[in-house]
Protein backbone atom coordinates (compact mmCIF):
# COMPACT_ATOMS: atom_id res chain seq x y z
CA UNK A 1 0.00 0.00 0.00
CA UNK A 2 1.40 2.91 -0.71
CA UNK A 3 -0.29 6.70 0.77
CA UNK A 4 -0.69 9.86 -0.64
CA UNK A 5 -0.51 13.23 0.29
CA UNK A 6 -3.24 14.63 2.15
CA UNK A 7 -4.56 18.11 3.14
CA UNK A 8 -4.43 16.35 7.08
CA UNK A 9 -0.72 15.22 6.46
CA UNK A 10 0.94 18.34 7.72
CA UNK A 11 4.80 16.91 7.18
CA UNK A 12 5.35 14.94 4.06
CA UNK A 13 8.43 13.50 5.97
CA UNK A 14 6.27 11.15 7.39
CA UNK A 15 4.44 9.96 4.12
CA UNK A 16 7.64 7.53 3.70
CA UNK A 17 7.72 6.37 7.64
CA UNK A 18 4.07 5.89 7.30
CA UNK A 19 4.16 3.59 4.24
CA UNK A 20 7.14 1.63 5.69
CA UNK A 21 4.82 0.47 9.08
CA UNK A 22 1.38 -0.56 7.02
CA UNK A 23 4.14 -2.42 4.68
CA UNK A 24 6.67 -4.40 6.88
CA UNK A 25 6.29 -2.68 10.44
CA UNK A 26 9.45 -1.19 10.44
CA UNK A 27 10.76 1.80 8.77
CA UNK A 28 14.46 3.44 9.10
CA UNK A 29 14.45 7.21 7.68
CA UNK A 30 18.51 8.71 6.83
CA UNK A 31 18.21 12.36 7.00
CA UNK A 32 14.90 12.79 8.77
CA UNK A 33 16.24 15.79 10.96
CA UNK A 34 17.63 18.74 9.38
CA UNK A 35 21.62 18.83 11.17
CA UNK A 36 21.26 22.00 12.73
CA UNK A 37 18.30 20.68 14.85
CA UNK A 38 20.25 17.61 15.13
CA UNK A 39 23.29 19.43 16.15
CA UNK A 40 21.84 21.11 19.02
CA UNK A 41 19.76 18.20 20.74
CA UNK A 42 23.60 16.58 20.51
CA UNK A 43 25.05 19.45 22.25
CA UNK A 44 22.38 19.60 24.93
CA UNK A 45 22.67 15.65 25.36
CA UNK A 46 26.51 16.17 26.03
CA UNK A 47 26.10 18.69 28.36
CA UNK A 48 23.63 16.62 30.66
CA UNK A 49 25.62 13.36 30.09
CA UNK A 50 28.86 15.95 31.55
CA UNK A 51 26.83 17.40 33.88
CA UNK A 52 25.89 13.86 35.62
CA UNK A 53 22.35 14.10 34.77
CA UNK A 54 22.16 10.95 33.18
CA UNK A 55 21.79 7.10 35.31
CA UNK A 56 22.08 3.68 34.55
CA UNK A 57 19.91 2.26 32.41
CA UNK A 58 18.04 -0.81 33.80
CA UNK A 59 16.29 -3.61 33.29
CA UNK A 60 12.11 -3.98 34.23
CA UNK A 61 9.88 -1.34 35.65
CA UNK A 62 8.95 -0.86 39.48
CA UNK A 63 9.53 -3.05 41.89
CA UNK A 64 11.23 -5.22 38.86
CA UNK A 65 13.57 -2.79 38.02
CA UNK A 66 17.62 -4.09 38.30
CA UNK A 67 20.65 -2.89 36.90
CA UNK A 68 22.12 -5.12 34.84
CA UNK A 69 24.54 -4.36 33.26
CA UNK A 70 25.64 -7.74 31.25
CA UNK A 71 22.32 -7.22 29.56
CA UNK A 72 22.07 -3.12 28.94
CA UNK A 73 25.03 -1.01 29.58
CA UNK A 74 23.71 2.48 28.55
CA UNK A 75 23.26 5.60 30.54
CA UNK A 76 20.02 7.40 30.10
CA UNK A 77 18.04 10.81 31.12
CA UNK A 78 14.76 11.13 30.93
CA UNK A 79 12.66 14.02 29.71
CA UNK A 80 8.98 15.87 29.37
CA UNK A 81 8.01 16.03 25.90
CA UNK A 82 4.64 18.15 27.68
CA UNK A 83 7.86 20.65 29.29
CA UNK A 84 10.04 20.75 26.46
CA UNK A 85 13.51 22.64 28.14
CA UNK A 86 15.00 23.95 24.98
CA UNK A 87 13.81 24.88 21.78
CA UNK A 88 15.08 22.02 19.75
CA UNK A 89 12.90 19.95 22.35
CA UNK A 90 9.97 21.51 21.37
CA UNK A 91 11.03 21.10 17.67
CA UNK A 92 11.39 17.47 17.41
CA UNK A 93 8.64 16.24 20.06
CA UNK A 94 6.07 18.76 17.77
CA UNK A 95 7.33 16.45 14.62
CA UNK A 96 6.79 13.35 16.78
CA UNK A 97 3.37 14.82 17.59
CA UNK A 98 2.12 14.87 14.13
CA UNK A 99 3.43 11.10 13.62
CA UNK A 100 1.52 10.07 16.32
CA UNK A 101 -1.76 11.97 14.87
CA UNK A 102 -0.62 10.30 11.15
CA UNK A 103 -0.25 6.76 12.64
CA UNK A 104 -3.48 7.22 14.56
CA UNK A 105 -5.49 8.41 11.22
CA UNK A 106 -3.76 5.35 9.21
CA UNK A 107 -2.84 2.52 11.57
CA UNK A 108 -5.53 3.26 14.17
CA UNK A 109 -3.62 2.13 16.79
CA UNK A 110 -4.48 4.82 19.36
CA UNK A 111 -1.55 5.99 20.40
CA UNK A 112 -2.08 9.01 22.89
CA UNK A 113 1.48 9.61 24.44
CA UNK A 114 4.90 10.04 23.92
CA UNK A 115 7.72 9.30 26.62
CA UNK A 116 11.20 10.26 25.71
CA UNK A 117 15.10 9.83 26.73
CA UNK A 118 18.68 10.84 25.88
CA UNK A 119 20.79 7.68 25.73
CA UNK A 120 24.64 7.34 25.53
CA UNK A 121 26.52 4.41 25.76
CA UNK A 122 30.01 4.95 26.38
CA UNK A 123 32.77 2.83 24.39
CA UNK A 124 32.27 -0.76 24.09
CA UNK A 125 28.53 -0.57 26.04
CA UNK A 126 26.02 -2.21 24.75
CA UNK A 127 21.92 -3.69 24.77
CA UNK A 128 21.41 -7.04 24.11
CA UNK A 129 18.58 -8.55 22.46
CA UNK A 130 14.80 -7.14 23.55
CA UNK A 131 11.66 -6.44 23.21
CA UNK A 132 10.59 -2.97 24.34
CA UNK A 133 6.93 -3.95 25.83
CA UNK A 134 7.17 -5.10 29.52
CA UNK A 135 6.36 -8.19 30.78
CA UNK A 136 2.43 -7.66 30.97
CA UNK A 137 2.18 -4.84 29.27
CA UNK A 138 1.02 -3.79 26.03
CA UNK A 139 1.24 -0.14 26.48
CA UNK A 140 4.11 0.64 24.48
CA UNK A 141 2.65 0.16 20.87
CA UNK A 142 5.43 2.27 18.80
CA UNK A 143 9.49 2.96 19.15
CA UNK A 144 11.02 5.88 17.98
CA UNK A 145 15.13 6.36 17.55
CA UNK A 146 16.51 9.79 16.31
CA UNK A 147 20.62 9.33 16.46
CA UNK A 148 22.63 12.47 17.13
CA UNK A 149 26.60 11.47 16.01
CA UNK A 150 28.16 12.86 13.36
CA UNK A 151 30.53 11.31 10.93
CA UNK A 152 29.67 7.92 12.19
CA UNK A 153 31.14 5.26 10.38
CA UNK A 154 30.45 1.36 9.62
CA UNK A 155 33.82 0.50 11.45
CA UNK A 156 32.66 2.59 14.80
CA UNK A 157 30.04 -0.29 15.24
CA UNK A 158 27.09 0.85 17.92
CA UNK A 159 24.25 -0.67 14.61
CA UNK A 160 21.06 -1.03 15.99
CA UNK A 161 20.02 -4.99 14.93
CA UNK A 162 16.29 -5.06 13.97
CA UNK A 163 15.25 -8.50 13.40
CA UNK A 164 12.83 -9.02 10.87
CA UNK A 165 10.34 -11.99 12.33
CA UNK A 166 8.98 -12.66 15.61
CA UNK A 167 11.63 -15.25 16.76
CA UNK A 168 14.66 -12.85 16.74
CA UNK A 169 17.13 -15.65 15.61
CA UNK A 170 16.51 -14.82 11.74
CA UNK A 171 17.22 -11.95 9.02
CA UNK A 172 17.70 -8.51 10.44
CA UNK A 173 18.65 -5.24 9.48
CA UNK A 174 21.46 -3.42 10.96
CA UNK A 175 20.68 0.58 11.08
CA UNK A 176 24.03 3.14 11.22
CA UNK A 177 23.83 5.74 14.48
CA UNK A 178 24.10 8.36 11.95
CA UNK A 179 22.89 11.75 13.05
CA UNK A 180 19.59 12.88 11.83
CA UNK A 181 18.66 9.10 11.27
CA UNK A 182 15.14 8.06 12.27
CA UNK A 183 14.23 4.69 13.11
CA UNK A 184 10.67 3.70 13.73
CA UNK A 185 9.17 0.51 14.32
CA UNK A 186 5.91 -1.68 15.84
CA UNK A 187 6.74 -2.54 19.20
CA UNK A 188 4.97 -5.75 19.48
CA UNK A 189 7.33 -8.90 18.98
CA UNK A 190 10.25 -6.29 17.03
CA UNK A 191 13.05 -8.05 18.46
CA UNK A 192 16.39 -5.33 18.57
CA UNK A 193 19.57 -5.08 20.10
CA UNK A 194 22.29 -2.22 20.08
CA UNK A 195 25.99 -3.71 19.20
CA UNK A 196 28.96 -2.14 20.94
CA UNK A 197 30.39 0.52 19.70
CA UNK A 198 34.00 1.90 19.78
CA UNK A 199 33.17 5.07 20.41
CA UNK A 200 30.44 7.00 22.74
CA UNK A 201 27.17 6.68 20.65
CA UNK A 202 23.97 9.09 21.46
CA UNK A 203 20.83 8.90 20.99
CA UNK A 204 16.92 9.94 21.72
CA UNK A 205 14.60 7.74 22.35
CA UNK A 206 11.24 7.23 22.39
CA UNK A 207 7.93 5.12 22.62
CA UNK A 208 4.31 6.06 22.02
CA UNK A 209 2.04 4.55 23.86
CA UNK A 210 -1.30 3.52 24.22
CA UNK A 211 -3.88 3.37 26.87
CA UNK A 212 -3.27 0.84 30.25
Amino acid sequence: MILTPTANDEDLRLIPILDDLINQGWSVQKNFLDSATAAMLRAECLIRWQGGEFRHAGVGRGAELRIRPEVRSDHVCWLDPTIPDTPQQQQYFAIMEQLRQAVNRTLYLGLFQFEAFFAVYPPGTFYQKHLDRFRGSEERTLTAVLYLNEDWKEEDGGQLRLYLDEAGVGPHVDVLPESGTLAVFITEGRWHEVLPATRERMSLTGFFRTRG
